[in-house]
């Protein structure tokens, strides 16, 4: 998972809670701080079952106090009102997302939190949705990118299934959920290419009849190959920028 500028988690501190604090506006030097359990080698750290961190802005979310339906909060004992808490925005998804938080965090580097799960699939989302939303606050902003590393030969029903209790479980913490298509791959074969058409397919139908918002990129990646790294699988920076952009446009068309 990633915070604000690249802040990874890895190691024993995936799953984990960790605070990071503003540096001091005094003048005096940041002291960088050692660590001998952060791989800096690695820029994610392998999916394993303790992964599940959240992390947005400069500090670790809390979890929010409840509020009305509204989203106010009700007001103090002397008659004053609080200012209301803004609504958090999660990014969830495989390897595929692991470079789009530079471009989801510029708008709003505090409320914002893109968590990356390496070789994830659904079912893997699907029992990590609780320490994944666990400090988002109240009814956030949710987006889903996720489905490249599941196989769909022989398990298609079980694959459904998955997405279905996945977004069971989303609905319980959001009322704005959307899901993000599936990306071609460039390398793949024509059957496995295919074989992601039908998912989307699916995908959209599923997400129309469940009230997800969905959001669709086929047109601009089937042809945009060069919006992939050499591997024909992850983005290169330009199609992770092309990727953010669109998601970003999405979850602010969702929160307004």
């Amino acid at each position: 998972c990633r915070g604000v500028g690249g802040v990874e988690l890895t190691g024993e501190q995936v799953g984990s809670w960790v605070s990071v604090t503003r540096g001091s506006r005094g003048g005096g030097k940041r002291k960088r701080l050692a660590s001998p359990d952060l791989a800096h080698t690695n820029r994610f750290a392998p999916l394993s079952e303790d992964v599940g961190c959240i992390s947005s802005g400069v500090a670790v979310l809390e979890e929010a106090a409840p509020s009305n339906s509204r989203g106010i909060s009700p007001p103090s004992k002397g008659g004053i009102k609080r200012a209301s808490k803004p609504r958090q925005v999660v990014v969830v998804g495989d390897s595929i997302i692991k470079r789009v938080d530079r471009v989801i965090f510029r708008a709003d580097r505090l409320n914002r939190t893109v968590c990356c799960l390496p070789g994830a699939r659904v079912r893997h989302v699907v029992d990590r949705v609780d320490r994944l939303l666990g400090g988002a606050g109240d009814d956030p902003a949710v987006m889903v990118h996720i489905g490249t590393n599941d196989k769909v030969r022989g398990r298609w029903k079980d694959l459904k299934n998955d997405f279905r209790e996945l977004g069971s479980k989303l609905k319980k913490r959001s009322s704005k959920v959307v899901f993000s298509e599936i990306l071609p791959v460039p390398r793949a074969t024509v059957e496995r290419q295919r074989e992601i058409r039908e998912v989307n397919a699916w995908l959209k139908a599923w997400c129309r009849k469940e009230d997800f918002g969905f959001l669709e990129h086929w047109a601009h990646f089937a042809l945009g190959y060069n919006l992939y790294s050499r591997d024909g699988l992850h983005l290169n920076g330009r199609g992770s920028a092309v990727l953010g952009e669109r998601m970003v446009k999405r979850l602010e068309e969702t929160l307004n």
